[in-house]
C-alpha cells in the first residue's frame, strides 16, 4: 500500500508492505537510486545509513518491535529514504506503521524533523519491552526456592530470545544513528539553528539508545544468572533423585538374594526346620539393618 502526503517543503511517501512493482514505480517516479530498492524490500535487512553522490539521496534503515503484543520479540527494519524535498518511509509490519502514522500527523517544516520524530517514536516499545522483561526475570529469578516446572524453563526461553533480538536492533540501530548524524549535517541544507537543533536531537537519541542497550545488558545477565541457577537447582534435585534410588536398590536387593539361596535345590543350614522361614526373615531383616547403618555412616551418600 502507497500513500502520497504533499507539504509545503516535502513531498511524504508512506509504503506499507509494499510489492516489488510498487517500489519500482516509487524508484522511477521520484528518482531514488534503485539500489536503494533492496533496502526497501528485504524484510532481513540490518541497521545502516549510506548516502548515494549522484542523486544525492539519503537512506536510514533501522530495526523496530515488529509486534508488542507478541511474546518473544522479534523485529523488522523500517526503511527511511530522504533528500531535502523528498521523504519515502517503508514499513513491513502493521503496528510499526501505525507508529510512523501517530508521530507524522504533526506538520513538519522540514525533513529533519519529521525524521527524527519518527525515529524517537520507534524506541519507545524499546524501553515498554524492557520493562516487561525485567518484571517477568525477577519473578522467575525469585523461583529458586519454589519447584522449577516447564513452564518457567519456557519462559525463561522465551526471554533469552526476546533479549537477543531485542540486543541486537538496538546495537545495530546505535551505529546507523552516528552515521546517520554526519549524512544529515553534510546533505540536508539547514539553516545553523536548524542544524544545531538536529544535531542535539540526535545525540538525545543516541542517548537514549545507549541507555536502552546497557539497560539490555543488565537484564541480560540477570536472566543469564537466572539460568544458571535453575541449572544447578535442576542437577542437585537429579542427584539426589539418583542417590534416592540406588539407597533403595541397594537395600531392596537383600531380599532376593536371601529368598534365592533359600530356594535353591541344596542342602542349607536350617533349611530343614519347620521354622525355617521365620529364620529367612530375620536374617532379612538383620542384612537390611546393616546395610542401612552402614549406608547413614557411609559419607559418599552423604547429602
Amino acid at each position: 500500500m502507497i500513500k502520497i502526503h504533499k507539504f509545503k517543503m516535502y513531498t511524504w511517501v508512506e509504503a506499507i508492505s509494499p510489492t516489488e512493482d510498487e517500489l519500482d514505480n516509487i524508484t522511477s517516479e521520484y528518482r531514488a537510486p534503485v539500489k536503494f530498492k533492496n533496502y526497501m524490500l528485504d524484510r532481513h535487512e540490518q541497521p545502516r545509513a549510506t548516502f548515494d553522490d549522484l542523486s544525492g539521496f539519503s537512506a536510514l534503515v533501522v530495526r523496530a518491535i515488529a509486534d508488542p503484543k507478541v511474546s518473544r520479540m522479534l523485529t523488522s527494519p523500517i526503511f527511511l529514504g530522504f533528500s531535502d524535498s523528498l521523504l519515502i518511509t517503508v514499513c513491513h509490519a502493521s503496528q510499526q506503521a501505525k507508529l510512523v502514522q501517530e508521530r507524522s500527523k504533526p506538520v513538519y517544516d522540514t525533513v529533519a524533523e519529521h525524521i527524527l520524530a519518527i525515529l524517537f517514536a520507534l524506541i519507545s516499545p524499546f524501553f515498554d519491552q524492557l520493562d516487561g522483561i525485567s518484571q517477568k526475570a525477577e519473578k522467575l529469578e525469585g523461583m529458586h526456592n519454589r519447584a522449577i516446572s516447564n513452564r518457567s524453563l519456557d519462559e525463561l526461553a522465551g526471554l533469552k530470545t526476546s533479549l537477543v533480538y531485542l540486543r541486537s536492533a538496538t546495537a545495530g540501530n546505535l551505529i546507523a544513528l552516528q552515521e546517520l548524524q554526519g549524512t544529515i549535517k553534510e546533505n540536508l541544507k539547514m539553516s545553523p539553528e536548524l542544524t544545531s537543533q538536529v544535531n542535539e536531537e540526535i545525540d538525545d537519541l543516541l542517548i537514549e539508545y545507549k541507555q536502552c542497550q546497557t539497560m539490555f545488558d543488565v537484564v541480560g545477565d540477570v536472566v543469564r544468572e537466572t539460568e544458571s541457577a535453575f541449572g544447578n537447582i535442576l542437577n542437585n534435585k537429579l542427584n539426589q533423585t539418583m542417590q534416592f534410588l540406588t539407597i533403595w536398590s541397594l537395600i531392596l536387593a537383600i531380599p532376593p538374594i536371601v529368598s534365592g539361596f533359600y530356594g535353591m535345590n541344596v542342602k542349607l543350614p536350617l533349611a530343614g526346620r519347620d521354622e525355617a522361614w521365620f529364620y529367612t526373615i530375620v536374617l532379612t531383616i538383620v542384612m537390611v539393618l546393616f546395610m542401612i547403618v552402614y549406608i547413614e555412616k557411609d559419607r559418599r551418600f552423604k547429602k
